[in-house]
């Protein structure tokens, strides 16, 4: 796998050259890792910066430009959706922040390389204000627990959050919860141009941002799996200008909610495979825990979907997941071990 974080590295910038000309069997094993971890169009950009003598076979590196340019589009597409939903939402007087997605997007280099994914945002109000706002438009959308899903759109998926994430240990979820409600009016308020346009859209802060989508990242580490894209996203996100405070105060929240150490193995990813320089300072590598989260995104892909865990009925999953969540007890007991006692509680709680 040398080859293919060699690769990564040169799409982030942090190479010149591979250290060796992969042959054509390689470089079809790199376009399916590529392609199993959502990042063909993070690649292509490496691509783009290699000497004409490292480049794949011209076959494949057309077929690779031709994925590039549908990535592109599916993100125009992805962009529109989000405009109208979020003019949608400022007509119905709902306030917004826009989670995930593009605006991850927006810190890329190329924002159209990510592959872009559903629409996640999160409203005002609380929770029964905005099932019944979701009610108001679509009347038979099941609740979940911390979002509903929200059919506005044929081609894009978009999910209307309560709160932006959770932990299934419901100690560290309270004190991730309070957080979440403490900043929540700041994210409202917190606008930015949008792609270097003069269009303005409402994203979290860094701060914010690194609480979070930690949060998320280890929330599908334990169920289904996380691919190099989640890292990646978090790359981008260490790439920007952090102050110092900002950072005290995140790493406060994280070992507060119990996420310290998964970012500890995070940061040796980060800064080991990706090449990571900047905001080093976050947190120490944990190598040993870094190494295991590295080994299931790779095992696992984008969102784990090489693993069989994730599909068949509804008790075959939660059995596999928990056969899965197994081997994780030793480095990271929280949420693996809280996960049966969450999914009981909240299913009692939903009853009752």
């Amino acid at each position: 796998m040398d080859l293919f974080y060699e690769l990564i590295q040169m799409s982030l910038g942090r190479r010149e050259f591979l250290s060796r000309t992969p042959s054509s069997q390689e470089w079809s094993a790199l376009y399916k890792e590529s392609e199993r971890q959502a990042i063909l169009g993070v690649i292509l950009l490496g691509l783009e910066r290699l000497p004409d003598n490292q480049r794949p076979p011209k076959e494949l590196l057309l077929n690779w430009i031709g994925i590039g340019e549908v990535i592109r589009q599916h993100n125009k597409l992805v962009n529109k959706r989000c405009r109208e939903l979020i003019k949608l939402l400022t007509e119905s007087n709902e306030r917004y922040c826009l989670l995930k997605g593009q605006g991850n997007a927006m810190m890329y280099v190329d924002p159209c390389s990510r592959n872009a994914g559903d629409i996640d945002v999160w409203l005002d109000g609380g929770k029964k204000k905005i099932v019944e706002f979701v009610y108001s438009l679509f009347p038979d959308i099941n609740v979940q627990y911390h979002h509903m899903d929200f059919p506005i759109f044929r081609d894009v998926e978009v999910e209307v959050h309560f709160f932006p994430s959770f932990c299934y240990n419901k100690i560290h979820n309270r004190r991730l919860q309070q957080y979440f409600m403490e900043h929540s009016v700041e994210q409202f308020g917190h606008q930015v141009k949008w792609n270097d346009s003069e269009e303005m859209i409402c994203v979290p802060t860094l701060s914010f941002y690194l609480v979070f989508q930690l949060s998320h990242m280890m929330r599908h580490f334990f169920t289904q799996g996380i691919g190099l894209r989640h890292a990646i996203d978090y790359y981008y996100l260490l790439s920007q200008n952090i102050t110092v405070s900002e950072k005290k105060e995140t790493v406060c929240v994280m070992k507060r909610c119990g996420m310290y150490k998964f970012l500890c193995a995070l940061m040796w990813i980060e800064k080991e495979i990706f090449g990571l320089r900047m905001n080093l300072d976050i947190a120490p590598v944990n190598e040993k825990a870094g190494k295991m989260v590295l080994q299931e995104m790779m095992a696992g892909g984008n969102f784990g979907k090489n693993y069989g865990h994730n599909k068949g009925d509804i008790l075959y999953v939660y059995s596999k997941q928990m056969l899965y969540r197994l081997r994780f007890i030793k480095e990271f007991p929280s949420e693996p071990l809280w996960r049966p006692v969450a999914l009981v509680w909240d299913y009692i709680k939903k009853r009752v």
